[in-house]
């Protein structure tokens, strides 16, 4: 599986990096068809808070996904989004077995 990271108006550190590869390796667990992972994060600044934005894309065989979550620190927001991922993930191989059962 190939992990894309790009973060936009921000330096990313190294421990960041190993919390999203982490959490980015569980993905092949709930569905072992994933091509690749695209994550996105943008610090965004405004007048009255200061809000972290996560975008993931993750590529399967005939598919793509991709959840947005904002929270105030980048881990929160991965944590949410990957979540997310990860049920959908779940209810695609559910989907597959479940048509593989019925001889669809």
């Amino acid at each position: 599986m190939r992990l894309t990271i790009q973060a936009i108006n921000f330096s990313l550190k190294s421990n960041l990096k190993k919390f999203i590869a982490k959490r980015i390796d569980k993905y092949q667990h709930y569905y072992s068809k994933v091509l690749a992972t695209d994550l996105y994060m943008k610090n965004e600044k405004s007048a009255h808070n200061k809000t972290k934005q996560v975008e993931i894309k993750v590529h399967i065989p005939g598919d793509t996904f991709m959840v947005k979550k904002e929270s105030n620190t980048f881990e929160e927001a991965i944590d949410a989004a990957s979540r997310a991922v990860e049920r959908l993930l779940i209810r695609r191989k559910e989907k597959h077995i479940r048509s593989y059962q019925n001889g669809v």
